[in-house]
């Protein structure tokens, strides 16, 4: 029996693992993949691995303050039906906590 509930810890354990770190997405192939929303765009490709670069940079900074239910839920999400996004996950767990600051943040002005 504990064997069993020791099995069934198994995923819970990975996925609160999994949400540690700032997901490794490859941004490249992402953006290769992003439709053109404007045929006359040539830097469609250049803008969005800029964005992506920008979101994944503040992700790593303030990943810790978010919550790790929130961090993993986000993640989730945002490998649904294409390719995964640090933009979505960002916007994700910015609306979730609608633009509050990361509890680091808040810890450290005294709040």
């Amino acid at each position: 029996m504990v064997r069993f509930a020791g099995l069934l810890a198994l995923p819970l354990l990975a996925s609160v693992a999994w949400a540690e770190g700032v997901p490794r997405f490859d941004i490249a192939a992402m953006c290769r993949a992003a439709p053109r929303l404007d045929a006359n765009d040539k830097d469609t490709d250049k803008n969005c691995v800029r964005d992506e670069t920008e979101a994944r940079t503040e992700l790593e900074r303030e990943w810790a303050g978010y919550d790790a239910r929130l961090r993993a839920r986000c993640t989730s999400e945002t490998r649904i039906g294409g390719s995964p996004s640090y933009v979505e996950v960002l916007t994700c767990i910015q609306e979730a906590s609608a633009n509050a600051p990361p509890a680091a943040q808040r810890r450290a002005r005294g709040k």
